[in-house]
């Protein structure tokens, strides 16, 4: 007797049932991704109007008018295949499985990339639940790059009332340096003495074999040995010898293969904690049978540290930057609030807190022409590294804002005065065509803000998608922004990595508003000299510009 044949579609009686099937399947699919790093790729295969009617940004990808059907499959390589896996799962399925920290920091990444608030809601809320000494500071670095400040403070509480417990697993050898040093900035920590700190940091520096720039550069110009006498009745006589290799000061592990400039730019970070270090806190013998014997300190700054320990009016003075405290840290008290219910903290309602974190100053943005430097362009609040871009990582911006220290950042505004006001009711595209007359490298774009409603917030989410194409229609770099701006502003929007182009070939930049609102059209130029460079706009074919005056200018470096 013959088996009835029973079709998918009959034998599953739920849409969350389809969609796995689909998903598991790969039925009627008309996209995939290769996802993961280069050791553990894997490609998945999905379907674009499932992805659109979840996620804004897949739906510019899929269904804008800047789609590329050339990019198939789509390279994600900056999460992690079970993360992306986990998002499908959400898409096709509502269904969210967290059951680990590493998973849910791995979803949130993805879901903050594809904007699904409700995927990092849950992923926060997990996070809120599991806190813990080993996971604190990662949850820290977590709080602070998805803007979550009640996360943020309540991981610093953590931090501070069982720093021991944190700085004493093996975990802290792998959380970022800012972090460090956002712990030796706290005054209340719950630490029996500086010494702890200090051993700590030298398992981190001796972990990623790394040294302070001074020490590697120690000359013969060092104090010799000397005998100190301590004024403390416990100790008659300290000798100052050279060490002799200890467990502080044996030859560092050959350090991983790094770009020499990532490799400095540890050191210095390394160096700014050292720093921190309250050293006029410990005793004479403290210091000498512990940080005097390690790499991070050379010979003339262990004897300067020395010498102001043991005599209070010292005629040695501290080396330069070093930490003139003299209090030692005190237990963290307590007091803070308890933690939100699981429904919070919404992310709606952002607060910034006192966190002893780097700030840096916005980039002006109403001159011409005017060089800047990479911190400046790079770092400030509303100009960013766009994190929906799928080749974003975050860990990499630190890393990225040291190499390019040497370079130089222009902007070439085309722009003339405000002739009209553009509503976007759904989706706005504009677009042009450009060339120049010397190879630069293109960084990104200035764009208009919306125009302020009455009566409203001075701040919205800007949706925007950008890219640029070389002549052919090929996609040589893109990125998804989605960022809190000022209303009546300008924006700066940065690819996803910078793109050389070369001179006299024809360009285009093509963006879509995906917010509904007014914005700004302008009269532009169709030729700018920018820093010696001349560009030359609406080169190409005339169907490729539209709606032009909506983008400000580009940003580019030399």
């Amino acid at each position: 007797m013959t088996d009835k044949i029973i079709d998918w579609q009959v034998s599953r009686h739920d849409l969350r049932s389809r969609g796995t099937y689909l998903l598991e399947t790969g039925k009627y699919s008309d996209c995939s991704f290769l996802v993961g790093g280069p050791e553990n790729q894997q490609t998945l295969a999905c379907h674009k109007i499932i992805l659109a009617m979840a996620s804004p940004v897949f739906e510019a990808m899929f269904f804008g008018s800047f789609n590329d059907p050339k990019n198939d499959p789509i390279l994600i390589s900056d999460v992690q295949a079970d993360a992306f896996k986990a998002l499908l799962e959400y898409i096709y399925t509502d269904k969210i499985n967290i059951n680990n920290v590493d998973k849910a920091f791995d979803l949130c990444y993805a879901a903050k990339k594809y904007m699904l608030p409700f995927v990092v809601d849950q992923c926060t809320q997990y996070l809120w639940s599991d806190l813990s000494a080993k996971n604190a500071c990662r949850a820290y670095e977590f709080a602070r790059l998805f803007e979550e400040p009640s996360l943020q403070e309540k991981c610093l509480q953590i931090i501070c009332t069982k720093t021991l417990d944190v700085i004493q697993d093996s975990s802290f050898e792998e959380v970022e340096l800012s972090t460090i040093i956002t712990i030796l900035d706290q005054d209340d920590l719950n630490v029996d003495s500086e010494l702890s700190l200090f051993f700590a940091l030298n398992r981190y520096a001796e972990k990623h074999g790394l040294r302070t720039s001074d020490n590697q550069n120690e000359t013969s110009t060092s104090p010799s040995p000397v005998d100190v006498e301590s004024p403390q009745e416990d100790m008659a006589e300290i000798n100052i010898i050279e060490a002799e290799p200890g467990p502080s000061n044996r030859p560092d592990p050959v350090p991983q293969q790094q770009p020499p400039t990532a490799q400095r730019a540890q050191e210095i970070a390394v160096r700014d904690a050292v720093k921190k270090i309250r050293f006029l806190t410990l005793t004479p013998q403290q210091f000498a049978e512990g940080p005097a014997r390690s790499n991070l300190l050379s010979q003339s700054e262990a004897f300067a540290i020395l010498m102001n320990i043991s005599t209070p009016n010292s005629v040695y003075p501290m080396p330069e930057g070093f930490s003139m405290n003299k209090n030692s840290r005190v237990p963290f008290d307590s007091r803070s609030p308890s933690p939100p219910s699981r429904t919070e903290p919404p992310l709606s309602s952002r607060q910034a807190i006192a966190v002893s974190v780097p700030q840096h100053a916005p980039v002006p943005s109403n001159q011409n022409n005017r060089p800047q430097t990479p911190n400046q362009a790079l770092s400030s609040p509303d100009i960013q590294y766009q994190p929906e871009s799928p080749n974003f990582n975050y860990f990499q911006v630190l890393r990225d804002q040291r190499m390019a220290e040497e370079r130089r950042i222009y902007s070439c505004i085309r722009t003339i005065q405000h002739i009209r006001e553009v509503q976007n009711r759904s989706v706005l595209d504009c677009s042009f065509t450009f060339s120049v007359d010397r190879n630069v490298s293109i960084l990104g774009l200035q764009m208009f803000t919306q125009i302020k409603p009455s009566s409203i917030a001075d701040r919205y989410s800007e949706i925007i998608y950008a890219h640029l194409l070389d002549s052919h229609g090929s996609r040589l770099t893109y990125t998804h922004s989605n960022q809190r701006v000022p209303y009546d502003s300008v924006n700066d929007i940065l690819f996803d990595r910078p793109m050389f182009i070369q001179s006299n070939k024809v360009y285009k930049i093509g963006v879509v508003f995906n917010k509904i609102g007014f914005y700004q059209e302008h009269e532009v130029q169709g030729l700018v000299r920018s820093s010696n460079i001349t560009f030359t706009f609406n080169t190409g074919n005339p169907n490729d510009t539209c709606r032009e005056g909506l983008i400000r200018g580009i940003i580019y470096s030399l």
